[in-house]
């Protein structure tokens, strides 16, 4: 737990590890099967334990009513003087636009006044280029100011565009003078804007029409079959998310110039980015191409795989949304966090769910949480050390395997009566699963007709003290006992050798 968490703010003493032990391991019938159940977030919610260490609480000083209530006063009043400096704003530009346009306005009107030749001077002056440079700012300064009137109304304006003026367009140019035939082409670049911009109207409409008609098919076949209907919206996303994860898995190898895929695309960006064919750049002895050598190179190609993967992902990720729009809508089994942005969401990692589980969300913020510890793989993790100690790192055998080591010391008919009676003490064989366990595990390596027997102590926690005070007692066992003197010669570590012992080497 240490190396879970390396910066959790206490330290968990050795008998608080063995109190989890107890309280929350235990044996797995099938370790891997255990394991793979952790992969789905419901399971691992079962098999999630959150121990909670002490922690004081910050103290949160708590205002008063009164202090409140200034408080939001004094954002009130702040956001009243935003609204009045907007406002003035808003009316100061207001004001600067009608001005201007009655200037230019005035401007116009005197062109009737004076000489032509004078009064474009005054055009000129003004800072337009001719007459029609100044009808266009007055009619844009109008609708500038129409809508500025129309916002401080509250007014909702629906702005649609005019067609062009196109007197000039069907008139000969050899009918019109220069600055004739320049209005021309520009009213012929008007229409043609206006032409485009009423194409792609006419165009969006036509697609809404098919939207429409879409969704009106696929409502209808949810009503006629909507378990059919939910599983083919369901494929359809799916199929969605693996080309998501496909471009993703792509990018990461283009991302690295050594990959196959790298050199493949760099070679077909060299072959388009050639002005001669390949033939004839062998004939002139250049067979290799050094396109790609360079690093700028390969911030084009970086440039272009943007460019190409762009368009593409918008409009897979936009088609995603609108198929989990619908499952959220109509599928009572797809949750929010099923999404594929939650999915893909780092909090919703099996390293992430591992230390911070699923619930409650992880706050970085919140003080109890950083006082808590997720218990879960290791609750059938550390028993399973037992039967599988290489996990940990050690080059042992396991108990079954230990188990069978001992029995195969023994003679056929022994062998029988030992696998009658494998007895089970100690604190640590009261953890749940651990007779199943051993039994299933020596079933699988010895023959079916082979009978086997595990029993637990009735009090696995002191039984072997009894069994040893039950010796110590039995003054016909002194022969058995450490004398002062054979202590003092072979330490506290020794045990006289005896039929309930192990032999102890000198």
């Amino acid at each position: 737990m240490q190396l879970k968490y390396p910066t959790f703010p206490t330290k968990m003493t050795n008998s608080q590890a063995e109190e989890l032990v107890h309280q929350h391991a235990f044996v797995s019938p099938d370790y891997q099967a255990t394991l793979k159940k952790l992969e789905t977030r419901t399971r691992f919610a079962e098999m999630d334990r959150i121990i909670q260490f002490p922690f004081t609480a910050p103290v949160i000083e708590e205002k008063s009513v009164e202090e409140l209530e200034r408080q939001a006063a004094k954002r009130e009043e702040n956001s009243r003087r935003l609204r009045e400096a907007a406002a003035k704003s808003r009316l100061d530009k207001l004001v600067a636009r009608e001005q201007q346009m009655e200037a230019f306005t005035n401007l116009k009107n005197a062109k009737g006044t004076i000489k032509k030749v004078d009064w474009l001077a005054q055009v000129k002056e003004a800072g337009f280029k001719d007459e029609a440079d100044l009808d266009d700012t007055i009619k844009q300064l109008d609708k500038a100011i129409q809508r500025a009137r129309n916002k401080e109304l509250g007014i909702e304006e629906v702005e649609e565009k005019e067609a062009p003026i196109t007197t000039l367009v069907d008139i000969p140019d050899e009918h019109l003078d220069e600055m004739e035939k320049k209005e021309k082409r520009k009213q012929k670049l008007m229409k043609a804007n206006y032409d485009a911009r009423q194409r792609a109207k006419k165009a969006k409409e036509e697609a809404r029409l098919r939207d429409e008609e879409a969704a009106r098919i696929e409502e209808q076949k949810r009503r006629e079959n909507p378990a059919e209907w939910v599983a083919e919206i369901k494929q359809k996303r799916q199929d969605v998310v693996d080309r998501l994860k496909q471009r993703k898995r792509l990018a990461s190898e283009l991302a690295d110039r050594r990959s196959r895929a790298s050199q493949l695309r760099m070679k077909s960006i060299a072959n388009l980015a050639s002005d001669d064919p390949k033939s004839k750049r062998r004939r002139k002895g250049n067979d290799e191409d050094t396109f790609g050598q360079d690093d700028d190179d390969w911030a084009i190609y970086r440039e272009i795989s943007r460019d190409d993967e762009s368009d593409d992902e918008e409009e897979d990720m936009s088609e995603l949304n609108q198929y989990e729009s619908l499952l959220l809508q109509y599928d009572p089994d797809f949750l929010p966090e099923h999404s594929y942005e939650n999915m893909s969401s780092p909090t919703n990692t099996l390293l992430h769910l591992l230390s911070r589980g699923v619930y409650p969300p992880y706050d970085p913020t919140d003080m109890e949480q950083s006082y808590q510890l997720h218990v879960n793989v290791e609750r059938s993790r550390v028993p399973e050390v037992l039967f599988q100690p290489s996990i940990i790192g050690l080059d042992q055998a396991g108990l079954v395997e230990t188990v069978n080591d001992i029995v195969k010391t023994f003679d056929i008919n022994q062998r029988e009566s030992l696998m009658k009676n494998i007895f089970l003490t100690g604190g640590f064989s009261q953890l749940p699963g651990l007779s199943e366990r051993l039994y299933s595990s020596l079933k699988t390596i010895y023959p079916v007709d082979t009978k086997i027997k595990v029993k637990r102590a009735r009090d696995p926690v002191l039984d072997a003290w009894r069994g040893a005070a039950m010796f110590a007692q039995d003054q016909t066992k002194t022969q058995y006992f450490v004398s002062k003197q054979e202590y003092e010669e072979y330490g506290s570590d020794y045990i006289k050798e005896h039929g309930l012992g192990n032999i102890i080497q000198k």
